[in-house]
């Protein structure tokens, strides 16, 4: 199973309402965004090392998160359902060729 360097895997295939949406998406993109803020926290502390990548990271999320918020908003206002389709490709790399 593992020989092949990419798999995918879906994570989210349905159609919501907008509370499931909401709280589906929501709950994802939040866990990205404490992901990021746990790695740059973690850096900051142990090494004080350069924290950029991370806090762009939070940034985009942030931003994702207020237009997950107005679109869910927006289907909710006008009693409409959502259809999710969210899809995760891993590809596993030689990180040691990397450098």
């Amino acid at each position: 199973m593992y020989m092949k360097t990419k798999h995918k895997y879906k994570l989210i295939d349905g159609e919501f309402d907008p509370c499931e949406a909401r709280s589906v998406l929501l709950t994802l993109v939040n866990s990205k965004i404490n992901f990021h803020s746990m790695q740059s926290f973690g850096l900051t502390v142990r090494t004080s090392g350069d924290t950029s990548f991370h806090d762009k990271r939070i940034l985009e999320l942030t931003q994702t998160n207020t237009d997950i918020r107005a679109l869910i908003d927006y289907a909710e206002k006008n009693k409409l359902h959502l259809s999710v389709d969210g899809t995760i490709e891993i590809k596993i790399i030689d990180a040691s060729k990397q450098k």
